[in-house]
């Protein structure tokens, strides 16, 4: 075929087209917290990425799961989180990196920009993702607000980005700065959510609506969603026994996500003299019910002190994720579903031989 397709360049320019046209579009957001635990964190950061070859993307709606509280209130000015992004510019085709400050604005300042993305001119926030690059500063703002009506089926709150077309002929009025097509976005923010009392595994909610190619509008037939699950809280558990007669020591412990134990997992253990000398000694696996277990030697009269430490990293949810999609939302279907990545740490335990 590809040999054909190079003889006929004019089968070859008819094909492209018509696989652009057909060409399922495609994204991801993943979620998570640090730390894990429920009825808490202190941050909260959002990855959403988007391949260069899914049509340009005009809104992007992040629904808040039931059961977090989202503190709205923060006052103008205030620095409440980080992002860092990258985006081809297609005037200079070069992928740019992005970075810089979120910051809390006044609602009131974005009234007219708010009833066109958020379908309301008073949101309850706005924060500005202030993306920098080569001296030059591009606000993106992002609406908070909360749902209603059948959208509330999808969560109590929306965060909502809508971005220019870059895709339209150069000059054309509202085109994006250098025709910059926003490919990954990696955004944190500080004291704003606080997550639910009731743990298990959480679900995010991303509408995407692409750009019709070409032409700077919205396609709102072409609306796809993707989930981002997290598993809260995240618990390490670590306990220990010790044998004066054989002077051995025993470690067991469990490694759960949202109230369910993770198999397969690699369990770094550290010991030390003191709680504060830790140093990786050992890795253990985890078996099929998230349980570990180690055993060594002691000299006598020693006091050593043990934790157990362990990562996930994002985690392909699709299959079980995307099962039901939400097609009244997004008529193109559920494309993605990621699991949180995860770091935990266990409290100390102290073995005396």
């Amino acid at each position: 075929m590809r040999h054909a397709l190079v003889a006929l360049a004019a089968v070859a320019t008819t094909l492209a087209l018509a696989d652009a046209a057909f060409a399922a579009n495609t994204g991801s957001i993943t979620v998570w917290h640090s730390p894990m635990v429920l009825a808490g964190s202190q941050s909260t950061t959002f990855h959403v990425t988007v391949p260069q070859s899914t049509d340009p993307i005009a809104a992007t709606t992040i629904y808040v799961p039931h059961g977090y509280g989202v503190n709205v209130s923060r006052p103008a000015g205030t620095t409440i989180g980080t992002v860092a992004a990258t985006a081809f510019a297609r005037d200079d085709g070069l992928t740019l990196p992005l970075s810089g400050a979120v910051v809390a604005e006044d609602p009131a300042t974005y009234t007219a920009s708010s009833a066109v993305c958020a379908g309301t001119p008073t949101s309850e926030a706005v924060w500005i993702l202030n993306l920098s690059v080569l001296g030059t500063t591009l606000p993106v703002p992002l609406y908070v607000n909360p749902t209603a009506g059948p959208a509330r089926a999808l969560g109590d709150y929306t965060l909502s980005i809508c971005l220019p077309p870059p895709d339209v002929a150069a000059g054309t009025p509202g085109r994006a700065f250098h025709g910059a097509q926003l490919l990954d976005a990696l955004f944190t923010v500080n004291g704003v959510f606080t997550t639910p009392t009731a743990g298990g595994l959480l679900e995010w909610e991303t509408l995407f609506t692409p750009y019709n190619p070409g032409r700077g509008t919205p396609n709102p037939a072409g609306a796809f969603e993707a989930r981002a699950f997290v598993p809260l809280p995240i618990v390490a558990h670590l306990a220990s026994t010790y044998s004066k007669k054989t002077r051995t020591y025993t470690l067991t412990g469990r490694m759960s996500e949202g109230g369910l134990p993770v198999a397969g997992l690699t369990v770094a253990i550290a010991r030390g003299p003191s709680a504060k000398t830790l140093k990786r000694a050992a890795s253990v696996k985890t078996g099929r019910n998230g349980t570990f277990k180690l055993v060594g030697r002691l000299k006598p009269r020693k006091t050593t002190f043990f934790q157990a430490s362990a990562f996930a990293p994002e985690g392909d949810y699709t299959t079980q994720g995307c099962k039901t999609p939400a097609v009244a939302f997004a008529p193109a279907g559920c494309v993605k579903a990621t699991l949180s990545p995860w770091t935990a740490t266990s409290a100390t335990v102290r073995v005396k031989s």
